[in-house]
């Protein structure tokens, strides 16, 4: 049983007139066909999408510092800090860790029946079973590595980044001036273990939604993208008013 809890979603007409970074964009009606290159409901990322370069809030710290410098400005770089950094929670694998675990206790007790009390005839049975329980522990090692390190997650007071891949690492960016709603998703387990899915919906047509999987505390991360988005949002329009 899922749980969805989600909070007051963002003014998107206020979006369309302080966000700087392109013409406005109006959320699709309900029911309309999702545009070319956007995710499936089922599906974490598409296999396309946006990987800009210079995604890194040092980088932007960087360009900031080399501005003022050389007494210059340098628009949308200026004051970008990190607010939260995350990967995906180990709390997700206990479950597995556990039975795994159990599963090793009964084998090591049916090896101790077999060849400490003397029972050759379950010899064959012993030795499969225990293969079996190696293949089963290589592969949640290798899960628990591919979940690990391969999802990483930064919000700064500006954008949202998140990094999949371990082999081959794909880096996505959102703007928070675009973010028009963010909700978690989390089983009953999930719940009692304060995990979850952490979802961001924003208005760029080519990646319309973040997931934020298997992250520990989504309620306060939640909070966080979405009050860092109001600030931004209403920082933006503050400037735009004094110009």
């Amino acid at each position: 049983m899922a749980e969805k809890e989600t909070v007051s979603t963002l003014d998107t007409n206020q979006i369309a007139t302080t966000d700087v970074a392109g013409p406005p964009t109006t959320p699709n009606p309900q029911g309309a066909q999702p545009a070319p290159g956007s995710p499936l409901p089922d599906q974490l990322y598409t296999p396309q999408g946006p990987n800009p370069k210079g995604t890194n809030p040092e980088i932007g710290q960087e360009m900031a510092q080399e501005a003022e410098d050389k007494g210059e400005k340098a628009p949308g770089v200026e004051a970008e800090q990190v607010v939260w950094e995350a990967r995906y929670s180990m709390k997700n694998f206990i479950g597995r860790l556990v039975f795994r675990a159990l599963l090793t206790l009964a084998w090591i007790v049916l090896a101790v029946y077999t060849w400490g009390e003397g029972h050759p005839n379950v010899a064959f049975l012993t030795i499969i079973l225990g293969i079996v329980l190696v293949v089963l522990w290589i592969l949640l090692v290798y899960r628990i590595l591919l979940a690990r390190y391969g999802h990483y997650y930064r919000l700064t007071n500006r954008r949202l980044f998140v990094s999949t891949g371990l082999m081959r690492r794909r880096r996505d960016q959102m703007e928070l001036l675009r973010i028009k709603d963010v909700f978690t998703r989390q089983t009953l387990i999930d719940r009692w273990l304060s995990l979850g899915t952490v979802v961001v919906v924003s208005s760029e047509p080519s990646l319309p939604t973040f997931y934020l999987a298997g992250v520990d505390d989504p309620k306060r991360v939640m909070d966080l993208v979405w009050h860092c988005a109001r600030a931004e949002r209403e920082g933006k329009t503050v400037q735009l008013e004094n110009m």
